[in-house]
């Protein structure tokens, strides 16, 4: 059996094999150690710089006090440096000595000039508190002298959950801290499985990545890994080329192995002047690649400017709010352009940089120069010689094959161009013929340069499968006959029917039954359609409708469906008038339901701002009060719009063509959370015929793969796998002392156990995922489940025992030594589902408040004394987590428990932020007052405030900290010990800290 020391022998070994790799240093075995040689390497490649005078204890200890920073992410921003090198500029000690301004990494010279690779190993990583203990980390790659990639390793008997949670609690307790800061990448791996991460404080476990080589072949073995991944210069690309600070999220990203593929694809054509085109997904990241591909495409000498290219205003926002986080630390500057006056500036500047604009753009500058309009049609004609590369995102949408042509004959030297498509048209779905115009991507774009489908970006947990429902008539013989069927399918009796489905199945569509929200979008075959129908949902929120929300849906949000409509009203349509009157309705409910105040000539911000609140990105669209449940659209939105927390298409309109209908269904598939588990599509029309085009879609883009490898099983397999795993571990229930003695059997019954209970679990947690599973009664009695559903208890009971035999398998090298068993029906790396998916949060426990006074048509409202003791048992978990908020509603749950008829009928999330508002309007005034500073000030120093350990950078820090506002301090408290301004401003830094962290910070909504 591998023993952990000789797993990290053999690493080391692969490691410093061949020329240029990694050098081994077994003398470094301490953090003191690791800053000597450090400075060893700083000192050898900026002799020039020092002339020759070594650097002092006390310049070495302003180096290391001003480069270190408090965690991953700031110190990742130090790292960007300025034009790919990173300087420190040192003012010496002796003030004969001239000014040093000294390299710490050259990103210019991978694998080579002042460049040094180390290995480290068994580093000694000493306590930070006091019942901390020592630890020792396995190995750790150094660029420099600085940690940069850190590996945990365990033996193939043991999970890799054993080394992730190993990193995350050496986090949690500081030992990632001083010259660890600089760490980007882990990496765990229990030598046959290996999976690498980004660094951050809090590490999840759905971003640890497996690495594929360039065909989309999985590289596993820890070996393997580290020849394509962790040797040099591989390395040292991944920390500098593919590595991306999202500065709205303050997060480190690493690429995904196809991203950097492509990156390196389109790199490669580009140096050879060659256009191309990217198939990858929709929904794995092609924003982020893109951003890339445009920053890294500015190395290539011959190209002055990229441009990003993009069609749709409401793309453009977004999209340049993608670039802008990304961007944010990066040294090449990445402008949106506001105008064509401004773009044509921008394009012919003497600046290396990216530019995001739109066609439309473009071509405005293209009609000023042709009709001589323009008193600087001189310098404008400077424009043809510049030499561009075009990246389009969704590149059929942007750019039409005419208008490509239009921008192509414009420039004198011919542009490259990069498209970026989860569907790209092939020969099997071709444009029809127009002319010379290109029909297929690859006659538009060029080659194609990378390949990453929907079956590929599935099998790596990038995005989710679909679950497809298709609802409709029974008798299926004449579909065809659709002048019939489009005439039934616009009556009311329809229509009523679909609204009166979307509610029932919006319980486990929209994650309703796990305590969640998620969103859907309802897209329709007209405006006339969408504004029917959201007349019908209207006539239901507003209790004039014989349609009513199931009761169970309404236990868990009284107010759903929140709904809203979006579609683009044109002033020349025939029907525009009824559609602008028809728009002032839909604005005046918006306007009430959220305190907009939208009007009919901000139609461009209010789809802005419903994108926005369906997205749920922004902090204020975090909170619950805030946000859409369903959004109906013609074709806004259908494309190009991401949302993780989407969860649901419902269609009632004839089937898209492939493309269209696959990038339709990708805005549901971004993974989420633990319980989203597809993404949920529902038709409505000619179901025959749906699922004969979804086939066909399916199959087109994912290379040939099979439906089943894209979809979930329809309801009747997945009843059979359920009923036959359940059956499978009916016999371990049927004595609860035999169960527990499993734990002493031999290995073979251990064995047997351990895998009837994983079919069980994951059977389990699919069956959940369909409407039939809780309204079985509505189904034929062939189709339901007749075995009584598992109590938790029983539950509980399995899972402990299935956890304890896993390890005793494990203990007792029951997998074979190497991780990897020959049951193909066997997973060593499975996780348990949790048996409770509700959340005990704020959200949690404010339904089950909602659920005891939402019925305001009884007199009398009594609360029942179950419901009760369950609401106290959450708010004491809440308190355990965050004490502040439990606090606040455990206050208005006494009032509830008071007198309950008074809350009957009322929203208490809504009651909750305002109980929350309040409390925060009291801390900022009592620490107004406390300090002397402006409250306006303070708020808006908290509203704005970044935790991120730099004080002196906040915004409005200064404003409130001004001499007048210590003037008055100072009036306040003669004898105060804050005798200077200096080191009142000092204070109050420290002291706003304090107190956004533990006053304010556990008070806001968190998803």
């Amino acid at each position: 059996m591998d023993l952990e020391r000789d797993i990290e022998e053999k690493l080391i070994n692969r490691l410093t094999q061949g020329v240029s790799q990694w050098t081994r240093r077994d003398d470094i075995k301490n953090v003191s150690q690791l800053w000597d040689n450090f400075f060893k390497i700083l000192s050898k490649n900026n002799k020039a710089q020092l002339h020759d005078q070594p650097l002092t204890e006390n310049e070495k200890n302003t180096i290391r006090t001003q480069i270190t920073k408090p965690n991953f992410y700031q110190a990742a921003k130090f790292m960007v440096g300025a034009n790919r090198q990173v300087k420190f500029h040192l003012k010496r000690e002796d003030s004969t000595l001239p000014d040093a301004d000294l390299t710490i990494l050259d990103n210019t010279n991978i694998a080579g000039g002042i460049s040094v690779y180390e290995v480290v190993h068994q580093i000694q990583l000493a306590r930070k508190f006091e019942l901390d203990q020592d630890r020792r980390s396995d190995v750790t790659l150094l660029i420099n002298g600085l940690p940069m990639i850190h590996i945990e390793l365990k033996k193939p008997s043991e999970s890799i959950m054993k080394a992730f949670n190993q990193i995350q609690k050496y986090i949690n307790e500081a030992k990632f801290t001083d010259i660890f800061c600089f760490i980007k990448m882990f990496v765990v791996s229990n030598k046959t499985i290996t999976r690498y991460i980004s660094a951050g404080q809090s590490l999840r476990e759905k971003f640890l990545t497996a690495w594929v080589d360039d065909k989309n072949q999985r590289v596993d073995n820890y070996l393997d890994f580290a020849r394509e991944v962790l040797s040099i210069p591989q390395a040292h690309h991944m920390l500098a080329d593919y590595t991306v600070l999202d500065n709205q999220a303050k997060n480190i990203i690493l690429l995904r192995p196809y991203q950097i593929h492509a990156i390196k694809a389109i790199f490669k054509a580009s140096r050879e002047q060659k256009s191309g085109y990217i198939w990858h997904t929709t929904g794995s990241g092609k924003t982020l690649t893109s951003y890339k591909v445009a920053r890294n495409l500015l190395q290539i000498p011959s190209i002055q400017k990229t441009v990003f290219l993009i069609d749709r205003q409401d793309l453009d926002v977004q999209t340049v709010s993608a670039f802008e986080a990304y961007a944010y630390n990066d040294t090449i500057n990445v402008d949106d352009t506001d105008n064509s006056y401004d773009l044509a500036n921008q394009l012919i500047d003497n600046e290396k940089k990216v530019i995001v604009t739109t066609r439309q753009k473009l071509q405005a500058i293209f009609r000023r120069i042709d009709e001589q309009k323009d008193n600087l049609l001189k310098k404008y004609l400077k424009l043809k010689d510049v030499k561009l590369a075009f990246v389009v995102d969704e590149c059929h949408r942007a750019v039409t094959p005419s208008q490509k042509r239009e921008l192509d004959k414009f420039f004198n030297k011919s542009p490259l161009w990069y498209g970026f498509t989860g569907t790209p048209i092939m020969d099997k779905n071709a444009r029809a013929e127009n002319g010379n115009d290109a029909r297929t991507t690859k006659e538009l774009y060029g080659d194609l340069l990378h390949t990453y489908t929907i079956k590929n970006a599935i099998a790596d947990n990038a995005v989710l499968g679909f679950q497809i429902t298709n609802i409709g008539q029974e008798n299926v013989e004449d579909e065809e006959n659709t002048e019939k069927w489009d005439k039934l399918y616009l009556k009311d009796v329809h229509m009523k029917a679909v609204v009166k489905k979307i509610l029932n199945l919006a319980y486990v569509k929209q994650g309703l039954k796990d305590g969640n929200r998620y969103a859907a979008i309802f897209t329709t075959s007209s405006i006339k359609q969408a504004q029917k129908y959201y007349h019908i949902f209207r006539d239901i929120a507003n209790g004039e409708s014989e349609i009513k929300v199931p009761k169970v849906i309404k236990e868990k949000a009284v107010d759903f469906p929140r709904v809203a409509i979006t579609y683009s009203i044109s002033q020349n349509e025939k029907d525009s008038e009824d559609n602008q009157k028809d728009m002032k309705v839909s604005l005046k409910d918006y306007n009430a339901m959220f305190g907009t105040n939208f009007e009919m000539g901000q139609i461009d911000a209010y789809n802005r701002n419903v994108n926005d609140r369906l997205a749920r990105k922004s902090k204020q669209y975090q909170a619950p009060s805030q946000q859409l449940d369903i959004v109906i659209v013609v074709d806004r939105l259908l494309t190009g719009f991401d949302s993780p927390t989407l969860s649901t298409l419902y269609i009632d309109r004839r089937p898209m063509n492939p493309q269209n209908m696959i990038q339709a269904f990708s805005r549901t598939n971004r993974i989420y959370d633990n319980t989203k588990q597809w993404g949920q599509i529902v038709t409505f029309q000619y179901p025959e015929t749906y699922k004969k085009k979804i086939d066909e879609a399916i199959q087109l883009y994912s290379n040939g793969a099979a439906t089943s490898d894209i979809t979930a099983p329809v309801w009747t397999e997945s009843r059979k796998k359920y009923i036959a795993a359940r059956n499978g571990i009916n016999q371990y229930l049927l004595d609860k002392k035999a169960l527990d003695r499993i734990v002493d059997a031999p290995m073979e019954e251990m064995k047997a156990f351990a895998r009837d209970f994983q079919k069980f679990d994951k059977a389990f947690v699919a069956i959940q995922t369909y409407d039939e599973y809780y309204n079985q009664d509505e189904l034929p009695e062939k189709e339901r489940i007749f075995i009584p559903a598992l109590t938790d208890e029983e539950l509980e009971h399995l899972q402990g025992v299935y956890s304890n035999v896993i390890e005793k398998i494990r203990e007792n090298g029951g997998d074979g030594g190497n991780g990897d068993n020959s049951d193909p029906e066997f997973d060593w790396e499975y996780e348990l589902t949790p048996i409770y998916n509700n959340k005990i949060d704020e959200r949690y426990i404010t339904n089950l408040i909602q659920n005891v006074v939402s019925d305001t048509n009884e007199s009398e409202l009594f609360l029942n004394e179950k419901d009760v003791e369950e609401i106290d048992e959450t708010i004491d978990n809440l308190e355990k987590i965050n004490k502040p908020k439990a606090d606040i509603i455990r206050s208005l749950w006494d009032k509830v428990k008071q007198n309950p008829q008074e809350y009957a009928g009322t929203s208490i999330s809504q009651l909750v932020e305002d109980l929350i508002n309040k409390e925060n309007h009291r801390l900022m005034q009592e620490f107004a007052d406390k300090y002397k500073v402006d409250y306006n000030d303070l708020r808006y120093v908290i509203n704005n405030y970044v935790s991120d350990g730099d004080s002196t950078r906040q915004k409005g820090m200064a404003e409130m900290i001004d001499k007048e506002a210590y003037k008055k301090f100072k009036d306040a408290y003669p004898d105060t010990e804050l005798k200077t301004l200096l080191k009142w401003k000092h204070k109050i830094r420290q002291e706003v800290d304090t107190f956004y962290t533990d006053k304010i910070k556990p008070l806001m909504y968190t998803e």
